[in-house]
């Protein structure tokens, strides 16, 4: 694995990308290529693996409560768990104001994931994608968290990234026990997110001038990639062109992949390029 990443970018936020990181006027011009590749084998079972869970937040720059809730979400995942037990993925909302940069950068990534959980405020917080603790009460999101460590988890994640030429994002996914779960109800999520952005200004009315982990890109798409597919065909490429932009910190880039059930919701596993 690496920590060095150049971000990702589809091409509708090369017209609404927004200025995040110094300098102010970044370089948003193609270098290159991604290639996503994911490989699953369903015969190979692996006899174990240390879950990981993930914390899907919904933020918003202009949000006095968010203030609290991510300065608990950042110890949690750099200082109580680290990033090998707990990651954090942020959707930014367009509410309470509608102008909130992150989300306009990512408006339509940020409309699903907010439809989908039904989230009608912010913040709110959402484990494993079934529990939602107090997002401003850090026990209670603890608590949720520590209840989703304890579950043997059913799959094994391992995600790999490195520059060559194009940017290449590898998951390989193993099975555990996947007894009681319809394949057919599983879809991956891969999401890049910046794990570190720094304003000297404040973009927002809250204060707030840095933000951690927030949603850049999902890949392929929204929707995700359903695991049953995925066995049939035992691998999947995606390649986007043109996808590289220049302007973003290398070093503050993580993928992050986690397995879905679609109805249920419940997020089985996760993985991250941080791991």
């Amino acid at each position: 694995m690496i920590n060095k990443f150049f971000f990702l970018v589809i091409p509708i936020l090369l017209i609404v990308s927004c200025n995040t990181n110094p300098p102010t006027s970044p370089d948003v011009t193609p270098t290159g290529n991604v290639v996503l590749t994911l490989k699953v084998d369903n015969t190979a079972f692996v006899s174990a693996a240390s879950k990981v869970v993930i914390l899907e937040d919904f933020a918003n720059v202009s949000c006095n409560p968010c203030v609290t809730s991510n300065k608990i979400i950042e110890n949690l995942t750099n200082v109580t768990y680290g990033r090998s037990k707990l990651v954090a993925v942020k959707f930014p909302t367009n509410f309470p104001t509608p102008n909130d940069l992150f989300y306009l950068a990512a408006e339509e990534i940020c409309d699903a994931r907010i439809s989908y959980y039904n989230v009608f405020f912010a913040p709110t917080t959402v484990i494993d994608g079934i529990l939602k603790p107090i997002s401003t009460d850090s026990n209670s999101v603890k608590a949720a968290v520590d209840s989703r460590l304890s579950i043997t988890p059913r799959f094994n994640l391992n995600v790999e990234a490195n520059l060559d030429g194009d940017y290449s994002v590898t998951v390989d996914i193993k099975f555990l026990d996947t007894t009681s779960i319809n394949l057919s109800d599983l879809v991956i999520h891969t999401v890049l997110t910046e794990t570190d952005i720094e304003f000297e200004q404040a973009p927002g009315s809250n204060g707030e001038t840095k933000f951690y982990d927030v949603t850049r890109l999902m890949l392929p798409s929204k929707d995700g990639t359903p695991v049953r597919q995925l066995i049939d065909q035992g691998e999947l490429i995606f390649t986007f062109e043109d996808a590289l932009l220049s302007s973003w910190n290398l070093e503050k880039l993580n993928f992050v992949v986690y397995i879905q059930n679609k109805t249920t919701k419940e997020i089985y596993q996760t993985g991250s390029t941080f791991d």
